[in-house]
């Protein structure tokens, strides 16, 4: 059976697969202070793929990336420990550098990080839900994206995006996303947590 909250999922995607949300601001300088300021890990460490990350929100407000920038399904599968999206909600000392784009959230954030996709780096083919019910939902914010060498795939489409402007993106929908050149690309991947409170938070951003 099909729950009220995943009802609420059709709600965002009534406005389309992927759209962008009057969240916008200047992320030049954000890069940057990534680099100087903190270490990146390894994203899904068993993966042989050239990809990084920095938690923005974590189970304990640290950078470990243990397991908050693991796979949750093979972590558990080697633990034991089942964790879901909503267990990553303390902030860690990222978060400032994005807190414009994230603070509207902030109640209802999940797991939620920076990912730098080095050259080559790709994620194949996938769906983030293949659940009947679904519990929380994803925003996109691109830092320094390029429609010359970074390629979002939904479906069959090719996504395009603004740097700085935050997306909701329908990633129950098969996707898929490289990085053709030398220059890393950054993003934010947020989880928000499904409700109604946090669906008409995002649809209050809603351009037109």
């Amino acid at each position: 059976m099909i729950d009220d909250v995943s009802n609420l999922y059709s709600t965002l995607t009534r406005f389309g697969d992927y759209y962008p949300l009057n969240l916008t601001g200047n992320a030049n300088n954000i890069i940057e202070e990534l680099n100087n300021n903190f270490d990146w890990v390894k994203y899904n460490p068993r993966k042989n793929i050239n990809r990084e990350g920095l938690s923005i929100t974590s189970l304990d407000g640290g950078l470990s990336g243990k397991p908050d920038l693991d796979s949750l399904y093979e972590y558990y599968f080697e633990t034991g420990i089942a964790h879901s999206e909503s267990d990553f909600n303390t902030k860690t000392p990222v978060y400032p550098l994005f807190s414009k784009w994230l603070d509207p959230f902030e109640k209802y954030l999940g797991r939620t990080h920076v990912i730098r996709l080095n050259s080559g780096g790709y994620f194949p083919p996938h769906r983030d839900n293949k659940s009947t019910s679904i519990k929380s939902f994803r925003l996109f914010l691109p830092l320094n994206y390029s429609s010359s060498s970074i390629f979002f795939l939904l479906e069959d489409s090719k996504m395009n995006f603004e740097n700085g402007k935050m997306y909701f993106i329908d990633t129950a929908k098969m996707h898929t996303l490289f990085n053709t050149d030398e220059t890393p690309f950054y993003f934010v991947v947020a989880n928000v947590i499904l409700s109604e409170e946090s669906v008409s938070e995002t649809i209050k951003f809603l351009y037109g």
